[in-house]
């Protein structure tokens, strides 16, 4: 049986949340679609997988969901957001499952309103009274059939490095214009490959961007405020091959919290056998999981207060900093082999044929 999978075409979405889809094995099960239309007037297939929708506008469909779910037999949803917080749970009534690349371990936490939608956001902003210019009101959801339906998919770990900016970019304008067969042909052929060199010679890189939403940019301020006078962080700005070649010279790498949790960087950091410096992921589940506090990263606290002192330890602790890069990059391959069984389970439990491990 064929199963409709309507997906925004961006970078994230063709080049890692579809990465599962897109593999050999797996390819042949799918009927690809941007579009909403098709599904609701052509599609012959009982089962529609949506991925990465309402991101664009950031507004829930709710007239194509009503007419979604009367049509199809089952509907799974997999949220396009980098974090624990869910801004679309008033997807959950229409879906049968709801798959996501972070969940918060302590599910009761979707039952309340978080100031800028994620666990983080609500802390600066109870703890330095910080705020956004336009916060959304979102839902919150209590109800423990609904929460049920929350799912672990597969986070931005899975997917295409190094990123290669106007190949990618070329890539989704195919897709968007001709559908999926072309597109495959800008995916690179190689598999994690990243240029590692020999001599570490950058100390920190923490080449960290500020956005246009407050309680986000306020964790970046807190750690570019610290480190402005030290040498020893490299920071600004840079093009993506450049930055790309950076990764794999620095000693360490500072992720900080972005519009999720979750960033790219992390996983750059981790194939450049860099250190990964970042925030406190304790909180969090979400696979693959490189999160081991001492074993794969070192965490630092949400406000950046013990950042000089561990970035200082590890500079000077230089065997405890590769064994943790060593470990980093151990778990990451051992989980990245384990995509082709874990997305199986997932169709599986998709088709109602039984639940995922």
């Amino acid at each position: 049986m064929k199963i409709t999978v309507l997906s925004h075409y961006d970078r994230i979405a063709l080049y890692h949340s579809l990465t599962p889809f897109l593999m050999k094995e797996f390819r042949h099960n799918f009927t690809f679609t941007n579009s909403p239309e098709y599904c609701l007037g052509k599609d012959r297939n009982t089962i529609l997988i949506m991925v990465r929708q309402f991101l664009k506008p950031d507004r829930v469909d709710h007239d194509f969901l009503e007419k979604a779910r009367k049509k199809y037999d089952r509907i799974a949803f997999f949220n396009g957001n980098a974090g624990g917080g869910i801004p679309r749970l008033e997807v959950l009534p229409y879906v049968d499952l709801f798959y996501s690349k972070a969940l918060f371990k302590d599910k009761s936490l979707y039952g309340k309103k978080l100031y800028g939608g994620e666990l983080y956001t609500q802390y600066f902003h109870e703890r330095d009274n910080i705020s956004d210019d336009h916060d959304r009101d979102r839902r919150a959801e209590s109800d423990p059939e609904q929460l049920n339906k929350l799912r672990l998919s597969w986070n931005i770990g899975i997917g295409e490095f190094p990123r290669r900016k106007y190949i990618q970019r070329a890539g989704v304008a195919l897709a968007r214009a001709t559908g999926m067969g072309v597109h495959s042909l800008l995916h690179s052929k190689s598999d994690y490959s990243w240029n590692i060199s020999e001599e570490k010679t950058i100390p920190v890189h923490a080449r960290i961007l500020l956005t246009d939403k407050n309680t986000i940019s306020y964790q970046r301020k807190l750690m570019l405020d610290m480190i402005q006078d030290k040498d020893i962080f490299l920071t600004g700005s840079t093009g993506q091959k450049q930055y790309n070649q950076e990764i794999g010279a620095s000693r360490m790498t500072l992720s900080p919290f972005g519009w999720g949790e979750l960033c790219i960087r992390d996983f750059e950091a981790i194939l450049g056998e860099s250190l990964l410096l970042k925030p406190d992921m304790s909180h969090l589940e979400t696979w693959p999981d490189v999160f081991f506090p001492g074993e794969t990263y070192v965490p630092l606290k949400w406000d950046a207060s013990d950042l000089l002192e561990k970035t200082e330890y590890y500079l000077s602790h230089e065997q405890e900093q590769k064994e943790i890069c060593q470990s980093a990059s151990d778990v990451y391959k051992t989980q990245r082999d384990q995509l082709s069984l874990r997305f199986s389970g997932i169709l599986k439990e998709i088709q109602g044929l039984k639940e995922t491990v």
